[in-house]
């Protein structure tokens, strides 16, 4: 076998994967996760039209007509969702305590570059590559070649270590037509890229956990839970540092399934830690990623002089928090009304008056919160209070309220709308915040 496979347990013993799987003290979930990624054995879930699909079209995440395969369409509320995680990726870097650099670069890069040709070979045939005039060019993989480059050009001293580099860009991965899947899968993506640069190994794993802290904080408060696979490069890595791996399960409290490369490669990783779930296919699935690279410094010439003047390369993680953005929302949509939180529906009120002289009454409501960070709208549409109420269930608005006589007059449903806004507010601590830019009455909105 190419590898080997190994349970470790919340306690940190190393045991047999197929006995565990035995084992009545495990969850259904991680015997899913250990015959996907152990044993190998395909779901078997044959659901034609995924569920998940329904809630991303509603709130207008779907391929784009007329491009090429595996390109997505960002309808304004699916962009105006994709902006809040963004902003909660960058608020949940900047918690983890390691100064942080946010930069930009180019996303097309010149493979007759030693430098963009050796990291190019690191990925093989999922480069997304063409002719541009007499150049070779491959599009950016991940945020890795613009901040190594800027990294490269430091005179670094190893007084400026640790420190991040970090980018919200897009990034092409040039996946096969029949693999693409919406949200989780397709050939350009936004990737929040973390490059935290240590002085050795030793630093990276003291610093692990706290990156580690913020991926699973974002899945728990999601009511999800992760399923972890420690890929290690060999098993020479594996013994050196068997100890720091198995930290891991002992710090997470939990089953962890470690896989020990034997295939002699030359990886530029000793470990890959995949952060998974097991969504509603059956299926494993990436989200995160924590990484630690022993082998790109050298190679890209990023280095720092240690205490003695002498020249040394630095330990890099790689990792993005938390995790794919599309795929943290895959995560979420996958698990919709269990996952989908509070702060991240571009509309979480909607007012319904019964009649036209009511809906000033909604817009004084709207004003009395326009303090709050919320997001309120107003269906005035000359529909029945019926179908209005339908479009709201349709469009996955969390609440929605009929304004008439009684709201006028302080009663009916105020008192459960108050209550609404105080459980946003609360849920939204910490979470960044924006006003929508449409306009707040539905009959002015293209819809």
């Amino acid at each position: 076998m190419k590898s080997k496979f190994i349970v470790v347990n919340k306690l940190g013993k190393c045991l047999n994967p197929k006995e565990v799987f035995k084992s009545d003290n495990i969850s259904s979930n991680f015997k899913e996760f250990l015959k996907r990624e152990a044993f190998g054995i395909p779901a078997k879930d044959k659901n034609k039209k995924p569920k998940y699909l329904q809630y991303a079209n509603k709130l207008g995440f779907n391929w784009e007509p007329n491009a090429d395969a595996g390109f997505m369409q960002y309808d304004y509320k699916a962009c105006f969702i994709l902006e809040l995680v963004k902003e909660y990726a960058r608020s949940l870097v900047n918690k983890i305590g390691l100064p942080i650099y946010e930069v930009r670069g180019a996303n097309v890069f010149d493979m007759s570059h030693p430098v963009v040709e050796a990291y190019a070979k690191l990925y093989g045939d999922r480069l997304f590559q063409f002719k541009s005039g007499n150049k070779h060019v491959v599009m950016s993989y991940d945020a890795s070649y613009p901040q190594f480059n800027l990294a490269g050009k430091y005179s670094l001293s190893y007084k400026d270590l640790p420190f991040a580099h970090f980018s919200l860009s897009d990034c092409y991965r040039h996946e096969q037509k029949g693999e693409c899947m919406l949200l989780y899968r397709h050939r350009r993506f936004f990737m929040p890229d973390l490059h935290p640069y240590f002085k050795d190994v030793n630093e990276a794993f003291k610093w692990y956990p706290k990156i580690e802290k913020h991926i699973m904080n974002a899945c728990r408060e999601v009511n999800r839970n992760y399923q972890i696979i420690a890929e290690v490069a060999s098993p020479e890595a594996w013994e050196k540092y068997k100890d720091r791996i198995i930290e891991i399960a002992i710090r997470r409290k939990r089953n962890m399934l470690v896989e020990i490369h034997r295939d002699k490669k030359d990886r530029y990783w000793i470990i890959n830690v995949d952060y998974k779930i097991i969504d509603k296919f059956r299926q494993s699935r990436e989200i995160a990623c924590i990484q630690i690279d022993v082998g790109n410094a050298k190679r890209l010439n990023i280095s720092y002089k240690d205490k003695k003047n002498n020249k040394k390369y630095p330990a890099i993680i790689h990792s993005a928090v938390p995790g794919g953005i599309e795929r943290y929302l895959y995560m979420i949509i996958d698990n919709f009304k269990e996952s989908f939180p509070i702060w991240l529906h571009p509309v979480q009120i909607r007012l319904i008056p019964v009649g036209e002289k009511y809906i000033d009454k909604c817009r004084s409501i709207l004003g009395r919160y326009s303090n709050d960070p919320l997001r309120i709208d107003i269906d005035d549409r000359s529909e029945s209070v019926s179908r209005r109420v339908k479009q709201a269930n349709v469009e996955l608005i969390p609440y929605h309220f009929v304004v008439g006589q009684n709201e006028f007059d302080g009663k009916g449903n105020i008192k459960s709308l108050e209550k609404a806004v105080i459980d946003i507010v609360s849920a939204s601590v910490d979470k960044p915040f924006r006003k929508y830019s449409w306009p707040e009455l539905m009959s002015k909105r293209v819809i």
